[in-house]
């Protein structure tokens, strides 16, 4: 028996021996910015243990550019004395060099604003490119006006936030741009806020309020997600010029609720560059149909549409024999707006009728379409999802080359 426990002991040294043969030999070799992206992949509270690891990573951990203090870290601070935004202002005071991003997201924690303004004033002026706040306050956090003034930002994701934009507000440099559940209020004296970003490329406006009122100057804009927000029509279509240079857009159910409150137009004063749509929530109704193939008869370059969960089935069933009614009169509209798809996908799928004649129309008037993937719901058997599937295969296709997935 201690036989066995001493060739244990030794086969524990032998590996404990390799590991660091390997650690220094391998490891230390490696580049500080490919030391710091695996550091990334790591709990910020075990980052801090990798300074026992060797002298070489004694330091590493003060010097890592992206810290994210997320749900992990927030459940780790539960268990220990200390609090949170203690902890928070330790490590950004430790810490040296460059912090490219800071990311605050918590769902449990809420913050004082105080604590919050002194770590965007620090971030702020050690060349902050990505900056997330998520917190769960009750209140929304109200943004610092050094905020309005950092030239460094690339990505900007906020939720649960306030904030005034000083009149002339400009993020030379902004590629992303997130809001959710977050309110923009106009400057003093001023209905109208102008807010230039001249390198933006993705919009996304969950939740929002008051965003109406922001004249956007973002002339490099690619994608745009509004979901739930200020109410867009198609006369934005027209009068607006982001809505005629982005590629991508998403919608949800309530968006296309909006679109359709007022007049729906046969064809809009502009063409769309739009490459790919796709909707969210979809709450079957004819008039949101009709506003989506307004949308996609106005599109001529789009060439992929994703359906991201047909709901509420059960309340809309009364409408199912309206709408069958209606796509079986607009054949020639419904050609036009599926002329050029080349990929459908359909997520949560459940089989009910309405998603089945809803994929039954899309094959057999898309002629060019390629691929057809289904991604079933969580709940769905996997039983009734073969029975589908063969039921979807044997749908006319107008498509040759149209396969389902």
């Amino acid at each position: 028996m201690s036989k066995q426990i001493s060739t244990l002991s030794m086969s524990r040294c032998a590996t404990s021996k390799i590991c660091s043969d390997l650690s220094n030999s391998i490891i230390c070799e490696l580049p500080i910015d490919v030391l710091h992206r695996i550091l990334d992949l790591i709990p910020i509270k075990h980052v801090v243990r990798t300074s026992i690891l060797s002298k070489h990573w004694r330091q590493l951990w003060s010097t890592q550019p992206n810290l994210v203090f997320d749900p992990l870290f927030f459940q780790y601070v539960s268990n220990i004395r200390d609090s949170a935004p203690s902890i928070i202002h330790k490590i950004i005071m430790k810490h040296i060099g460059p912090i490219l991003g800071f990311h605050l997201i918590s769902k449990t924690d809420s913050f004082a604003q105080s604590d919050v303004d002194q770590f965007i004033i620090f971030v702020s002026n050690h060349g902050i490119q990505k900056l997330t706040l998520d917190m769960a306050n009750n209140e929304k956090y109200v943004l610092p006006d050094s905020i309005f003034t950092c030239a460094t930002l690339t990505h900007l994701k906020l939720s649960r936030c306030f904030f005034k934009l000083p009149v002339g507000t400009k993020f030379p440099y902004l590629v992303s741009l997130q809001l959710e559940n977050s309110t923009i209020d106009s400057p003093v004296g001023s209905n109208i806020i102008s807010l230039v970003l001249p390198m933006l490329e993705t919009l996304e406006l969950t939740c929002c309020a008051d965003v109406d009122c922001v004249d956007l100057v973002c002339p490099k804009l690619v994608s745009l997600s509004i979901l739930s927000s200020y109410r867009v029509t198609f006369e934005c279509f027209n009068v607006n010029p982001i809505f005629t240079v982005i590629k991508h857009l998403c919608l949800d159910g309530s968006s296309l609720k909006n679109l359709g409150s007022y007049h729906v137009p046969d064809r809009l004063d502009v063409s769309l560059t739009l490459q790919s749509m796709r909707i969210c929530d979809l709450k079957i109704s004819v008039k949101r149909i009709i506003c989506a193939l307004c949308l996609l008869r106005n599109s001529p370059n789009l060439i992929e549409l994703d359906i991201d969960e047909v709901v509420k089935v059960d309340e809309t069933i009364c409408h199912s024999e309206e709408l069958f009614d209606y796509l079986s009169k607009a054949e020639n509209q419904v050609n036009e707006a599926l002329g050029m798809i080349q990929t459908v996908r359909l997520r949560k799928f459940k089989g009910t009728t309405t998603e089945m004649y809803l994929i039954q129309v899309i094959l057999a008037h898309s002629p060019k379409l390629e691929r057809m993937i289904i991604e079933q719901c969580k709940k769905s058997h996997s039983t009734s999802g073969n029975q589908h599937l063969k039921t979807l295969i044997s749908y006319l296709r107008a498509s040759p080359n149209a396969e389902i997935k």
